[in-house]
């Protein structure tokens, strides 16, 4: 991750014209010298030049975190430039500008700057020379990567997309104006609530107390990574600080402000080397100075306005100021107890943290408290640091917990708009750091959708990759190495993925290193056992990966989908291993060996698919299927296998016009190769997918010589599961079982938990509509449950829907509610289309079940927009006629018949065609249609009459019943009531019973 700088002169040619060749030549020397020195005094490297063109980058050599903000400060520096060839021009009138581009982005670079070979390709270079381009006289262009990566310093003005020669999409950019100070406050959001610290704080507080009790002086080194919070975390103390009382008998002055004295180190050095405690110093003098007790040390506070409080140095001399600050801080602590705060003392020179480290040995009995924040890196850079101090204390700021990071998370606007599954990702992702979490809530908010997941913002990238870059070089060999693990990992993986000589120990040792630096994380083991190791978050992770050029990439996904081949690992690591192998070795040129990765790579993952489609796991069906798909070319044999599985995933998810396609492509290649069972399998799924029942019946039926030959029980479980969903419509729910029991003996053959789930969700419908009684019938869902359910949440909801219909119609609504809630909460757990609308209209039957028929409209809208969006008739018509009854409980006679109006139910469809017979007959019966009710009541009877429901003949019975007394017909009413509770009765349907009781009573009192 680098920035580049492209400069021009403006008006060269120009001047090339007006100058004499040797004086020309003398401007633009002069100009090439100034222009190096404005990069190399901000850390940049000049690339070349090219005429009166430079080109520089920051971050060739080693990244460092503030390499954009660099860059921006030699590029406002470069812009000034030309005024000072004024001094090779004397008494002309001409006036030199430049115009300048910065971009940050991914390069690759060779590793040795000195060869002045080219150092660095890609389209980072090509964007950065067309801002250059845009910009006019004077101005300096950021692209948004690069006013990003700067962060809050950089004070810009928006220009808006630019359409650049040369670059495919618009370039969003602005101008820089000015920099200011990278204040850290400026940089990270203060604005969010503060969340969790509560023992560090208190960790603080404690020290604060016993400094001003005890009237001795202590060190308290607060440690954490970059973004850990301990900015935010000081700032939060400090924003509750009480006098803590008189030291030692001194006396505090608590109708005051507490002077705190605060330091800040930066990475850039701009100040002098004890810069940060001139910062401290400067408000505690004041403060001396108004309300000192007593006269305040003249000569000493001399000392320190001459050099550290002027500008930061040690002048007149390093001890001379010290004993200035001793005397100093004395005379300040004999007042009342001080608090220096230093910040960032990673970054302070070799002096400030000598001087700090000297203060408390030589502040014996006086209060004073000093507080330094640092990185880790600290303690690599001075290991030593309060080592061996009695008087000091060192806090570690680890990360923030799962609980408190969806707070922080909670409380950014950015996220607002994104759902809970968005929220949980940036949680995943961060590990608990505050910066991670913002960064990467910021980079979600700023609409970086697609690929949000797959990169890290170009700030963030930069902390790390700096961090990564000052890490001794087979520790960062071993970081980046491990990068391409997932999950857990251990000395033996890394060993195995090397490419250079490096030994297991050597591994090991890295290993170890890394998790002392909080790169890695050790994970838990069983004790005695070698220590695996995980990243700490997938931010680190990411960032060690991209420092891997692509064609090293390629060769360790390779090498580690062997070993995980070797280990027999499951078929979907290996192949998304080979897969990104193959497809970075396509990136940088085709090489011997390409073609065979690429086919294994497509095997793997279309066995994973099948797998996954098996279980269920739709969604990872999905996902490895299309990656499969992607890999794959028509001459491989695996082709049509691999669509016809991505078509059937995507059948049963719902994205019917895409499975439609597929499934074609796969009939068409099935064809070609005289593939009769896959060409098979296509040709059925094309017919559920087109809600064809006749074409569905008539493959079907077919279908079982073609899979019966081939030994294929997958094929036998479908073609014998959809002939017995045509005997289910036709009301033939006995006959139905039977070829049920054929299906799931062919299912369990096939271990395909999609059919097994299909078919047992079949047979609950056959047992809740069937002859068989309630109990008998529940009794029967409840041994397959326990026999199929455990650990397949598709079973648990395809049986769990009838078994609760089954509980409810029986009266018994506490198992009834207990078995809805477990069957939603499996429908939830799975990728079905059918969920959204079985899901409310479970609710639905069980609501019209226990007597609440009137409350059944909402779910019941709900079902029906869902069935609507599959267009899938057969649920269309079942929630239509489901919220035409619960319109009619209501007495609302025109909603009932706007909900069914249009609604057709066939011969072959006996149960919908009563129930749909039926409510029209009460429907005629509400608006005085003796006729129509007559009519429509006995071709209810009639339809119900060819099924051998009970439940579906006793609710015909019940309909025609009430229409009849809506007429004031009580002589026909009674006989239909009675013989509707005696089927009732015989399915042991204890509610429909009660309401057929119900209606004879009312009877009898009219």
């Amino acid at each position: 991750m680098v920035t580049v700088v492209f400069c021009d002169l403006v008006g060269s040619t120009e001047l090339a014209g007006m100058l004499d060749p040797e004086l020309l030549r003398t401007v633009l020397l002069r100009y090439y010298e100034l222009m190096r020195e404005c990069v190399e005094r901000h850390g940049g490297v000049v690339e070349k030049f090219i005429g009166d063109a430079v080109m520089a980058v920051f971050g060739l050599v080693s990244t460092r975190e503030d390499d954009a903000l660099r860059a921006a400060a030699a590029a406002l520096d470069m812009a000034q430039a030309p005024a000072r060839l004024g001094e090779v021009l004397p008494g002309r009138r001409i006036r030199l500008a430049v115009r300048i581009g910065v971009h940050t982005g991914e390069v690759v670079t060779t590793a040795d700057p000195g060869t002045r070979q080219a150092l660095v390709s890609g389209e980072v270079v090509n964007v950065a020379a067309r801002l250059q381009t845009a910009a006019g006289a004077g101005e300096v262009l950021l692209s948004r990567e690069a006013r990003r990566a700067a962060g809050p310093a950089a004070e810009v003005a928006p220009l808006g997309p630019l359409r650049l020669k040369g670059v495919a999409e618009p370039v969003e950019a602005v101008r820089l104006l000015a920099l200011r100070d990278p204040d850290p406050h400026a940089s990270r959001r203060f604005d969010v609530p503060f969340v969790g610290r509560a023992h560090e704080l208190d960790t603080i507080a404690l020290a604060w107390r016993r400094v001003a009790e005890q009237g001795e002086p202590h060190v308290l080194t607060l440690l954490g990574e970059a973004g850990a919070g301990k900015s935010r975390l000081l700032a939060q103390w400090l924003g509750g600080l009480e006098e803590p009382g008189p030291p030692g008998g001194r006396a505090g002055r608590g109708d005051e402000a507490w002077p705190v004295g605060a330091g800040r180190c930066r990475p850039q050095g701009t100040a002098g080397t004890l810069g940060p405690l001139g910062e401290c110093l400067a408000p505690l003098v004041r403060a001396l100075d108004v309300a000192a007790h007593g006269a305040p040390p003249v000569a000493a506070l001399g000392v320190l306005r001459g050099g550290l409080l002027l500008d930061g140095t040690p002048s007149p001399s390093l001890e001379e100021t010290y004993a200035a600050v001793v005397h100093v801080l004395a005379a300040l602590a004999d007042a009342r107890p001080v608090l220096l705060v230093v910040d960032d003392c990673q970054w302070a020179d070799s002096a400030l943290l000598g001087v700090l480290e000297r203060l408390p040995g030589d502040l014996g009995g006086l209060p004073v408290l000093l507080v330094c924040a640092a990185r880790p890196e600290l303690l690599e850079s001075r290991a030593g640091w309060a080592a061996g101090q009695l008087n000091a204390t060192t806090l570690l700021l680890g990360g923030l917990s799962r609980t408190e990071s969806e707070l922080l998370v909670a409380s950014l606007a950015e996220l607002v708009p994104h759902d809970g599954a968005m929220v949980a990702e940036v949680v995943g992702r961060a590990g608990g750091n505050p910066l991670y979490l913002e960064q990467l809530a910021a980079a979600l908010g700023d609409g970086d959708g697609d690929g949000w997941d797959a990169c890290v913002p170009p700030d963030l990238h930069a902390l790390l990759a700096a961090r990564i870059d000052r890490l001794a070089e087979p520790d960062r060999l071993a970081l980046r190495h491990a990068a391409v693990f997932e999950g857990e990992f251990g000395a033996e993986d890394l060993d195995g993925l090397a490419t250079d000589a490096a030994t297991g120990q050597e591994c090991a040792q890295a290993l170890r290193s890394l998790a002392r630096r909080r790169f890695l994380e050790e994970a838990r083991r069983p004790y005695g056992s070698a220590p695996g190791y995980t990243f700490t978050n997938s931010v680190v992770q990411r960032v060690a990966y991209d420092g891997l050029t692509k064609r090293r990439r390629a060769q360790l996904h390779e090498r580690y989908a062997d070993r995980l081949a070797a280990a027999r690992a499951p078929d979907a690591p290996v192949g998304l291993h080979l897969a990104r192998a193959y497809g970075y070795r396509a990136e940088v040129g085709p090489a011997e060996g390409t073609e065979l990765l690429r086919v294994r790579a497509a095997d793997r993952l279309s066995a994973a698919g099948s797998f996954a489609l098996r279980r269920m796991d739709l969604s990872r069906a999905l996902e490895l299927l299309d990656r499969a798909a992607e890999l794959f070319q028509p001459a491989d044999p695996g082709h049509p296998q691999c669509l016809r599985l991505l078509g059937e995933a995507q059948l049963t998810v719902g994205r019917l016009d895409e499975a439609a396609e597929t499934l074609r492509r796969t009939l068409v290649a099935a064809e070609d190769r005289n593939l009769a069972g896959t060409a098979m399998h296509a040709r059925l799924q094309l017919a559920i997918g087109q809600r064809d029942q006749r074409a569905l019946d008539a493959i079907a039926g077919a279908a079982l010589d073609v899979f019966a030959a081939d030994g294929d029980e997958l094929g036998l479980a479908r073609a014998r599961l959809v002939l017995a969903g045509s005997l289910q419509r036709r009301g033939r729910h006995a006959a139905a079982l039977a070829e049920l029991d054929h299906a799931l003996v062919h299912s369990r053959a096939a271990a395909a938990d999609r059919e097994l789930a299909n078919t047992l969700g079949a047979v609950g419908l056959a047992l809740w509509h069937g002859p068989q009684p309630a109990s008998a019938a529940a009794e029967r869902c409840e041994r397959l449950l326990a026999e199929f359910g455990p650990g397949r949440p598709a079973v648990q909801a395809t049986l769990g829907f009838p078994l609760t219909v089954l509980y409810a119609i029986q009266g018994r609504a506490a198992a009834a509610q207990e078995c809805r809630l477990r069957a939603r909460e499996a429908m939830g757990a799975l990728a079905y289309a059918e969920a959204k609308v079985f899901a409310p209209l479970l609710d639905a039957l069980v609501l019209g079940a226990v007597g609440r028929a009137r409350s059944a409209e909402p779910p019941l809208l709900d079902a029906l927009e869902a069935a609507r969006a599959l267009r899938a008739d057969g649920l269309i018509l079942a929630a239509s006629l489901g919220l035409a009854r619960a319109r009619l409980a209501q007495g609302d006679l025109a909603g009932a018949a706007r909900a069914i109006e249009g609604r057709r139910a066939g011969p072959d469809r006996p149960v919908d065609r009563a129930d749909l017979l039926g409510i029209s007959a009460l429907i005629a019966a509400g608006r005085g249609d003796a006729a129509g009710a007559d009519r429509h009541g006995a071709a209810a009877l009639a339809a119900s009459r060819s099924t051998d429901s009970p439940a579906a003949r006793a609710l015909a019975l019940l309909d025609r019943a009430r229409a009849q007394t809506r007429l004031g017909r009580t002589a026909a009413a009674e006989p239909a009531a009675r013989a509707a509770l005696n089927h009732y009765s015989v399915k042991e349907h204890a509610v429909g019973a009660a309401q057929a009781r119900g209606l004879l009573e009312e009877l009898a009192l009219l």
